[in-house]
């Protein structure tokens, strides 16, 4: 079983700095600069998991960062594969072992570069370390996953985090759209250990081995990462917000 769980997902935003949310829902924290890649941050801090906001600052850069081995699997190809069209890009999951993951995704058939080591400054000044682990299958075009394992243990990073926490909402589920639905679910059960919870003829829903935030995979025309759902303590009916090419589904915690 490989010990993964969902860490965050990738918001592609042009214009950032300037960006809030529709209502200001959702509370963004500062985050930081990726120089090598030519972008740079703001985080919607959840728990553990949150999502990264992300904009592009020197574009030369990133197109560099994209041509190496590494970069062609990164969120920096997606967004230039994709025209640079603002919205969901890439997530990732977590682990506490990021060698041994490597091992078993490549008993798995599956191609891998990494790990890489990465480090950012943060808003406090503090550096920042993780290593990232990319994985890919040429059969598969769909928008594949990374991996990451912080230098800190959770417990540590949730000292230091907590205060940024919104703790009424919790993430629910990540919403994909497939125009090959049967074959991601197929592929995502034998890499990832991930679990059929629900199925119809126009989706299935997975679940991780963490068991923590599922992942819808709806029958669609092109490849996409549709929204995120989160579950709510403070409303009592349903609540969507669409910006920048994302989804935000908000549901009661009652419903």
């Amino acid at each position: 079983m490989v010990d993964i769980e969902f860490d965050h997902i990738i918001h592609y935003i042009d214009g950032l700095d300037h960006f809030e949310f529709p209502g200001k829902y959702l509370e963004i924290q500062k985050g930081g600069s990726h120089d090598s890649l030519g972008t740079y941050n703001r985080l919607v801090q959840i728990n553990l998991s949150y999502i990264e906001l992300l904009d592009i600052f020197n574009q030369g850069k990133m197109k560099q960062q994209s041509k190496t081995p590494e970069g062609k699997y990164s969120f920096a190809t997606s967004i230039i594969e994709n025209g640079y069209k603002q919205g969901f890009k890439k997530i990732c999951f977590r682990t506490h072992d990021i060698h041994k993951l490597k091992e078993q995704f490549l008993a798995r058939g599956l191609e891998v570069v990494g790990p890489v080591h990465m480090t950012r400054e943060n808003k406090k000044g503090h550096v920042l370390q993780w290593q990232l682990l990319y994985v890919n299958n040429h059969h598969f075009d769909m928008m594949m996953p990374f991996f990451i394992q912080w230098d800190k243990t959770d417990e540590e990073r949730e000292a230091d985090l907590k205060e940024t926490f919104q703790s009424q909402l919790a993430i629910d589920m990540i919403e994909f759209h497939s125009h090959q639905r049967q074959t991601m679910v197929e592929n995502w059960k034998q890499w990832f250990d991930m679990e059929i919870v629900e199925t119809t003829d126009k989706y299935t829903i997975l679940e991780s081995p963490a068991k923590k935030v599922k992942f819808k995979i709806v029958e669609g025309k092109d490849d996409s990462i549709e929204g995120v759902h989160f579950i709510d303590s403070t409303i009592t009916a349903p609540l969507l917000i669409r910006t920048r090419g994302g989804s935000y589904h908000f549901k009661p915690a009652q419903a």
